[in-house]
């Protein structure tokens, strides 16, 4: 999958087919604009406006304190985007913005696009980046608020996988303990526990993280079944043989090959004979056309973000089996392009 032209009548198509689309502004300006329209529209609360009944583009101003000239010129953006519908003078959302826009919906992103404003800044140091070769660190310059809403943004982001996740993680028979290494919002243990009534897991993430996703977690009404454990994954005690799962989820894209080389060792430490170790990532294939433009953008973002970047599942099943355990063959994802699991397991 990726972003691109899409030509629209026969002459559109001819003309991408014989190379004379200036496609470098579509992907430079029209894709920044188009980024913007829809991070804004969610941060002014656009489609909450329009969720109940179809208003006009005054109507839609007044409700968002927004200027309507303005917030005309910002609604037919949407409409022209797939965004909204226009009928009459009024302004409905598709159905795709039902699905992914409304923060009442049961997939909505409204969350994860409201980060995009932060993951912007970090894209902005790209240039910098790429001249020296150090990346930003995000996680040691984070606020109280940045991280509130870097955990609200995870977890609705979270949605788009778990249940995949939930149902196809193989779960070791009879497993009562999981730890969920910065798992923070603790989504993934919910669903597992849900799942599986004799499962108890503790989430370990960073002190600041676990702070800002205690309240999304309290919310799920797990009680002592979902715990937070704040702690830094890097040189957490893991303790030994205590866990009959272990995953790790979206995460090791932030550490370096030695640092999750050493993680991973600790983890076959703290599994009990038979336990499981699942590392669930966004996975770099072995070449770049493999990879596709959202795999390849991936692993840069994640490189400027974390001097990490995505990794291949040959190479996390090389992590897994120099700490003695046991891969198994890769679950690829229908719901996370480009994303999967790596289960490995500890010999009885």
């Amino acid at each position: 999958m990726r972003l691109g032209a899409i030509p629209h009548g026969v002459v559109e198509r001819v003309a991408l087919a014989l190379g004379i689309v200036p496609t470098p502004i579509l992907d430079s300006i029209i894709a920044l604009l188009l980024a913007r329209t829809v991070m804004v529209a969610t941060r002014l609360g656009i489609f909450e406006a329009v969720a109940a009944l179809p208003r006009d583009a005054d109507e839609i101003a007044s409700q968002c304190d927004a200027a309507p000239g303005a917030t005309r010129k910002l609604l037919d953006a949407l409409v022209a985007s797939g965004y909204l519908r226009l009928r009459d003078g009024r302004y409905s959302p598709t159905r795709s913005a039902r699905r992914w826009m409304l923060k009442d919906s049961p997939h909505s992103l409204h969350d994860a696009i409201l980060m995009q404003f932060m993951d912007e800044q970090f894209i902005a140091q790209m240039e910098s980046f790429v001249r020296t070769g150090t990346p930003i660190e995000m996680h040691e310059h984070m606020t109280p608020e940045s991280w509130e809403l870097y955990q609200r943004g995870m977890r609705s982001g979270a949605r788009l996988t778990t249940p995949e996740v939930a149902l196809r993680l193989p779960m070791p028979r009879n497993a009562r303990t999981m730890l969920d290494i910065g798992g923070s919002h603790g989504y993934y243990s919910v669903a597992l526990c849900r799942r599986y009534p004799e499962l108890r897991s503790t989430v370990l993430d960073l002190p600041e993280a676990v702070a800002a996703a205690a309240p999304l977690l309290a919310r799920e009404g797990m009680g002592g079944r979902v715990i937070h454990r704040p702690d830094n994954a890097l040189t957490a005690d893991l303790g030994r043989e205590q866990y009959d799962l272990i995953l790790i989820a979206n995460l090791v894209h932030h550490f370096n090959a030695q640092q999750n080389r050493d993680l991973a060792q600790r983890c076959a430490h703290a599994l009990r004979p038979g336990g499981r170790l699942v590392i669930g990532e966004v996975v770099r294939p072995q070449t770049p056309q493999a990879a596709g433009q959202i795999g390849a953008l991936t692993d840069l973002y994640f490189a400027i973000t974390s001097a990490g970047g995505t990794w291949s599942f040959a190479e996390i099943a090389d992590w897994q089996r120099s700490a003695g355990l046991r891969p198994r063959r890769p679950i690829k994802l229908f719901t996370g392009p480009g994303g999967g699991l790596q289960v490995a397991e500890r010999r009885r």
